[in-house]
């Protein structure tokens, strides 16, 4: 039996239709591999000196935090888990997203991040966590592209044929 730490397959959910594109795609693989699924979605909470705040613009890390669980919350909901028999278990941590995604798969079976499709040159600005995760993760890392569309609905292992739907078998291409 493996341990649990290793024998997740993590993901970054932000409430974007590349995150929930990721979670799809992993609660497939998971359903494969008998994974548990971390959906993990970061806070960044960066308080506002006194002497700068101003009252209507002051957000309150609690209040920010409940935000991101009802964020995971619906994007689970959406990948309908427990119709495929996969556990997933979410969770908000505090950090930027990259380092926090790199550091709570350490030892997992995966990192599964979506990508939102900025170009290059927008991403080299503004940054990447896809791109900050393919670099620093010390687990393999799957980057769901948004071409993928609805291709991460169906399960790892299966192919769509004219006439309908083939599994394949463990091994073959």
């Amino acid at each position: 039996m493996r341990d649990e730490h290793h024998a997740a397959i993590v993901v970054g959910v932000d409430g974007s239709t590349g995150a929930q594109r990721a979670l799809d795609w992993a609660v497939g693989l998971a359903e494969r591999t008998g994974d548990t699924v971390h959906a993990v979605s970061a806070c960044i909470f960066i308080p506002t000196p006194r002497s700068l705040a101003v009252p209507s613009h002051y957000v309150d890390p609690d209040a920010d935090a409940l935000g991101h669980q009802h964020v995971l919350r619906l994007a689970v909901s959406q990948a309908d888990p427990g119709g495929h028999g996969v556990r997933v278990e979410a969770s908000v941590a505090h950090g930027e997203p990259g380092r926090v995604l790199c550091a709570l798969s350490a030892g997992a079976s995966a990192l599964v991040v979506g990508s939102n499709g900025r170009s290059a040159v927008l991403a080299a600005l503004l940054g990447s966590v896809s791109t900050y995760c393919v670099r620093n993760a010390k687990c393999p890392v799957f980057v769901i592209p948004p071409a993928a569309g609805e291709k991460v609905r169906q399960p790892v292992g299966t192919t769509w044929t004219a006439t309908g739907r083939t599994d394949r078998a463990e091994g073959t291409g």
